[in-house]
């Protein structure tokens, strides 16, 4: 090469590294200390999937509660979050135990240190009558939710500092009363925003949610009617002030005009509904609403077929497409594919022996899996995406993880699904999943890698994003010790 070329492909190369130093600054001009910035997508590429692995697996309790047909037990409900897991690597849990009673189910909140292979229980308190949810929040914050006495008062239990201690407040609104369970949800972004909702009657049905914006530190209460009750909520705080819910239709027979059974269990579930806020900031915000299956019973005179379609999970992609899995009663396990508030994909995953209890995940390469408790209860179902995949549509062959040792089960309520650390209870992306799963009385701890390997430190995937302002409010605040 010429001495002229050299100095030609140097200033070349300066020229570019000006560029882009100038690019970024431009990019953050207008952005203060402390502000968050855009979240960015990114959709997936095909690429090769990994091989899970199981790492980790041991009895958490034998105490939940979850005895004969007694209601409501540990396991109930799909849309609960059990577990996170902090930047350390700290792991917290919670179940119910039978407590005093119907109405004060005691929760228990249980800890693992990160180099620590046992479970020490850290607080107790009373539940109401169904499972608490868990979440993390800004800065590894850790927040409780519970109905104590199921008396329509909504306590909020959140720790900074690590579980040492705790604060408890009522968080205020026109919430059920009248010993109304709660049938609640939460939903967490990564600036730590979440939204907490509690379902109620029949007819007409409601939504009664609250909403945090982490930055004022703020919370909001809002009412919806709905001409009927859609539960079981999965939600979804967006990067825009937008709030995203999937609920599953519940209600009596006879309000749909079918046959009501002369006892025992009145209710069906037959319809699926995507409701979208716009601007959660608004006096009274109203929904959008979006039908994504509706499915009439085979046989209308068959009051015990009620389970005709059932939402098993949902998931917001690093594409911001909305993924929900459920089961057809009729056709298998399915999975239904939003974007952009429209349905562009619903397909059968045949693949899946077994869908009454799967979830679906990414890895911090993007790549999808699903995965399942197996039929027996004796293994965890892995299914990875093909590598073509770039919607978790297209899956691979299925890998088996024994866990015999500690068998799951698949009653819908009493046997919870494998329920891990996921993006919408504060977690970030992980290659490692920390999850736990139930079987009537025991709660069962596992950890599973993957991409495989023995990697037990795993690398996450974490996006800034904007903030969204709301009204305050002001609440005394009791400290737990």
């Amino acid at each position: 090469m010429s001495q002229r070329s050299a100095i030609i492909l140097i200033m070349s190369s300066l020229s570019l590294v000006v560029i882009m130093v100038l690019a970024i600054y431009l990019l953050n001009l207008n952005e203060q200390p402390g502000e968050l910035v855009t979240h960015i997508y990114a959709t997936p590429r095909a690429t090769q999937a990994g091989k899970p692995m199981l790492q980790q697996l041991a009895l958490i309790t034998d105490q939940a509660y979850g005895s004969g047909d007694q209601y409501v037990p540990n396991s109930w409900g799909a849309q609960k979050e059990r577990i996170v897991r902090t930047a350390n690597g700290d792991l917290f849990m919670t179940y119910i135990s039978a407590g005093e009673g119907l109405t004060d189910r005691e929760w228990h909140l249980m800890h693992k240190a990160p180099r620590s292979a046992d479970w020490q229980e850290i607080r107790t308190g009373n539940a109401g009558v169904e499972p608490i949810n868990i979440v993390l929040g800004k800065n590894d914050s850790i927040h409780l939710f519970a109905w104590p006495g199921t008396q329509g008062k909504l306590q909020h239990i959140y720790s900074s500092d690590n579980g040492k201690t705790f604060i408890s407040e009522w968080l205020p609104g026109n919430w059920q009363t009248g010993q109304e369970q709660g049938y609640s949800s939460v939903g967490v972004n990564d600036n730590g925003d979440m939204a907490f909702i509690q379902t109620g009657e029949d007819k007409p049905g409601v939504f009664n949610w609250t909403y945090y914006n982490s930055q004022a530190n703020l919370w909001t209460f809002h009412t919806n009617k709905l001409d009927l009750r859609y539960t079981y909520a999965f939600l979804f705080p967006g990067y825009n002030g937008d709030l995203s819910i999937v609920a599953t239709r519940d209600v009596q027979r006879h309000i749909l005009g079918l046959p009501q059974a002369s006892q025992g269990n009145p209710w069906i579930f037959n319809e699926i509904k995507y409701f979208h806020f716009d601007d959660v900031t608004a006096k009274n915000p109203l929904p959008s609403q979006l039908v994504i299956k509706t499915v009439q019973p085979k046989d209308t005179s068959d009051t015990s077929d009620r389970d005709v379609l059932y939402v098993t999970d949902s998931y917001v992609d690093t594409a911001n497409r909305l993924h929900i899995l459920y089961l057809n009663e009729y056709d298998g396990p399915h999975q239904a594919i939003l974007e952009n508030g429209k349905l562009v994909k619903d397909v059968a995953m045949h693949g899946v022996n077994f869908g009454q209890k799967m979830r679906i995940i990414q890895d911090t390469q993007g790549h999808f899996y699903i995965i399942a408790m197996g039929e027996q209860g004796n293994t965890i179902n892995i299914y990875p995406g093909a590598a073509n995949d770039t919607d978790g549509t297209r899956l691979g062959p299925e890998i088996k993880l024994d866990i015999s040792r500690f068998p799951g089960c698949t009653d819908y309520d009493f046997c919870h699904s494998p329920t891990f650390t996921i993006p919408r209870a504060g977690n970030e992306l992980s290659d490692t999943i920390d999850g736990v799963y139930g079987n009537f009385n025991k709660e069962v701890y596992f950890r599973i890698n993957l991409r495989g390997g023995t990697n037990t430190a795993p690398p996450t995937t974490k996006i800034t994003s904007p903030h969204i302002a709301l009204l305050p409010y002001i609440d005394d605040k009791q400290h737990l010790r």
